[in-house]
């Protein structure tokens, strides 16, 4: 996480005509009357803070650290400006990456365009891929409609970013997952995982660390490895747990038959796994593959509000198979126009234009 940035107000501030603050204390306090109730829309005034948010400081710096939605991690920073107004610093994990770090935060960059956040480049980005999404927000004490809209906004995103990266950019790792690997994420032999991970692989199965080398075989786009992994350790990598993956990586490697089996054998009903808030894109994708696009339709049903916004790219897939030139024409443009930036779909989108 970025370090907050001084501030250039006195050691205490007549924030309160009653009486004085000291800049730490003034900090504080907007964090938990503004911050804290965007975290958690059921908090009302006077519950205090709950315990996945920490409020901590030390001399004039004080930062909030809390799981947005239950499995986002989101730091907010704030910064005095003058007496009124106060800049936070609204910085989230969105995974972390392995190989050309600088190219996927470019294309990540692109579909951050149209909304409020950015990628943060920080030490951590370019040393070990963690990969930060954010933005500033200049406030007054009586804004906390405003940071609750922000927040809101950044939890949607963060939503939305757990569909994008497996249907565009499948070797994002997911930072609750970096965080239950056997090794530290920060402790592996950054710029030379491909060799840590051939190691892994020639060592014996009862002397690997079977979790931290599948994620990095999904990172490392090493498809045949990750089903090897799942394959010989069934008992740490169950299939219940990961079908989505092992899904994934069938789709990855064009076997749509085996990817729709999987799927199937773990239950998948309505295109969606036990629990998966939407659709899942491997599944769809491959039932389009195989032919059954008229049954994706099916799945994917109407466009409705608040639906995530790949349905729509998947609705123009399946009818452009099912030779439906004009409704895939509508479908598509439906979708650019909530996710401009999205330049791989486009390019994807371009290729099967082309094929007409």
């Amino acid at each position: 996480m970025s370090p907050p940035e001084p501030s250039s107000l006195p050691e205490t501030d007549p924030f309160h005509a009653t009486g004085r603050e000291t800049r730490q204390g003034r900090l504080r306090r907007l964090l938990e009357e503004m911050v804290v109730p965007a975290f958690d829309e059921s908090l009302r005034e006077g519950e205090g803070v709950p315990e996945n948010i920490m409020i901590d400081g030390d001399g004039d710096e004080v930062c909030l650290r809390g799981m947005l939605g239950e499995e986002y991690l989101v730091q907010v920073t704030p910064s005095a400006i003058d007496r009124a107004h106060t800049r936070l610093r609204f910085s989230m994990i969105a995974g972390v990456f392995v190989g050309d770090i600088a190219t996927q935060a470019l294309l990540v960059g692109n579909l951050l365009e149209p909304t409020p956040f950015h990628v943060q480049a920080d030490y951590l980005l370019g040393n070990c891929g963690q990969m930060m999404v954010g933005c500033d927000l200049v406030v007054r004490d009586d804004d906390e409609p405003l940071v609750r809209r922000r927040v809101a906004e950044l939890l949607r995103f963060a939503r939305d970013l757990d569909w994008f990266f497996p249907l565009r950019m499948p070797g994002r790792i997911r930072w609750p997952d970096s965080c239950n690997m056997e090794i530290p994420w920060q402790e592996l032999p950054h710029g030379e995982l491909d060799g840590f991970l051939d190691a892994g692989l020639q060592a014996p199965p009862a002397e690997r660390t079977p979790v931290t080398l599948l994620w990095l075989a999904m990172g490392l786009l090493r498809w045949k490895d990750v089903l090897r992994l799942l394959r010989e350790h069934p008992g740490e990598l169950p299939l219940e747990r990961f079908a989505p993956l092992k899904a994934m990586a069938h789709r990855e490697l064009e076997r749509w038959t085996s990817a729709v089996r999987t799927a199937e054998k773990a239950g998948i009903e309505n295109g969606r796994y036990e629990g998966a808030p939407w659709i899942s894109p491997s599944y769809i994708h491959s039932l389009i593959e195989v032919g059954k696009d008229i049954e994706a339709l099916r799945i994917l049903g109407k466009p409705v509000r608040g639906e995530p916004g790949f349905y729509d790219w998947m609705r123009g897939l399946a009818l452009h198979r099912a030779g439906d030139h004009d409704g895939a024409g509508k479908a598509f443009r439906r979708y650019f126009k909530r996710w401009p930036g999205d330049i791989i779909g486009l390019a994807a989108t371009t290729a099967l234009v082309e094929q007409e």
